[in-house]
């Protein structure tokens, strides 16, 4: 029993030793860094795949790109590439879109200053003078004058010149049956006779004369009334037909607005499906410095684009240390 105890305690020096040993390794890989290497993925938003590698940069780097034609991806198979060249370019759909993108501005703007005028309201019609208050007062004073004349100087107010002749003639023949009568009383009569027919004839003649212009003037104040309601219907036809073209260069303008409108959303709204396809043509750089190592074609899309799988083997950090030193050495030899 003593002996197995005395074996026992001699061991364990030694087991404490081999436990010493142990932690140091242990202590001595995690500073030193010699785990093995562990495959990382990239951020989704870049679409690249990278193996990391002892230093802080990856050792390979996958990236996948779209391009409009072959000639947009700037790199080949064992070229060596800086950090911030760049790897694809659609510099010719670019192109073409900021062609389109500068006419539809163009479009756009010559609609923006396009200016259309509404139409011009109808002038109100002037107003037109009533026809003056009728008045037939010296007409018919002309015609009074002229009935006065026709009874007669000496006739009553009730017997008229027909009755004065009428009476002028019983006496002449009344006159030719007195015996010895002179003759130039006769003669006399009969002077007085033709007279007063000649009287009468000029004063027939003067209320005829009168009697004419009044019906004269009352005809011509009908006639004036007439083209007044002539003139007053032709009006409200005018402004009638002038409110209904008003009316209808309303519309006009209106839908011409409408139309404008219509065309400058339209414009904007291609414009703005350009300025967006312009902004997803960003130019892919390379965001470490290595070799290309393999250009692998994936397909094309539906669109026409074509997709391409980059393979990089990036440069540690010691190599690129070593590139530097190369360099300067070879700047002063």
């Amino acid at each position: 029993m003593v002996t197995v105890m005395t074996w026992f305690s001699n061991l364990i020096p030694y087991a404490l030793a081999t436990a010493g040993i142990i932690l140091a390794s242990t202590i001595t890989n995690k500073v030193t860094g010699t785990s093995p290497a562990i495959s990382q993925t990239s951020s989704p938003l870049t679409n690249q795949t990278t193996t990391a590698s002892p230093d802080t940069s990856p050792r390979r780097l996958t990236v996948t790109v779209k391009v409009a034609e072959p000639t947009d991806l700037k790199i080949k198979e064992g070229q060596s590439i800086k950090q911030g060249e760049i790897i694809s370019d659609r510099a010719t759909e670019k192109t073409r879109l900021v062609s389109q993108q500068q006419q539809l501005q163009l479009s756009l703007n010559r609609l923006k200053s396009t200016s259309i005028s509404p139409p011009l309201a109808p002038a109100p019609v002037p107003t037109v003078n009533a026809l003056p208050p009728v008045s037939y007062l010296e007409n018919e004073a002309a015609v009074e004058k002229t009935k006065s004349a026709m009874r007669g100087a000496r006739a009553s107010p009730i017997a008229s010149a027909e009755s004065e002749i009428e009476l002028k003639k019983q006496e002449i023949d009344y006159l030719f049956g007195v015996p010895n009568l002179d003759s130039i009383v006769l003669e006399h009569e009969q002077k007085n006779l033709a007279k007063l027919q000649l009287n009468h004839t000029a004063a027939v003649r003067e209320y005829q004369l009168a009697m004419g212009k009044m019906q004269s003037a009352k005809d011509s104040r009908k006639y004036q009334e007439y083209e007044a309601s002539v003139t007053a219907a032709r009006r409200v036809e005018e402004m009638n037909q002038a409110r209904l073209n008003y009316q209808r260069q309303l519309s006009e303008f209106e839908q011409r607005l409408a139309d404008k409108e219509f065309q400058v959303s339209q414009v904007q709204t291609k414009l703005n499906e350009v300025d967006n396809a312009i902004a997803s043509l960003a130019q892919v750089k390379a965001p470490y410095a290595g070799t290309v190592r393999r250009i692998k074609w994936l397909g094309q899309s539906p669109d026409g684009s074509l997709t391409a799988e980059i393979t990089l083997m990036v440069e540690s950090d010691r190599d690129a240390e070593r590139s530097k030193r190369r360099a300067a050495a070879s700047l002063s030899e």
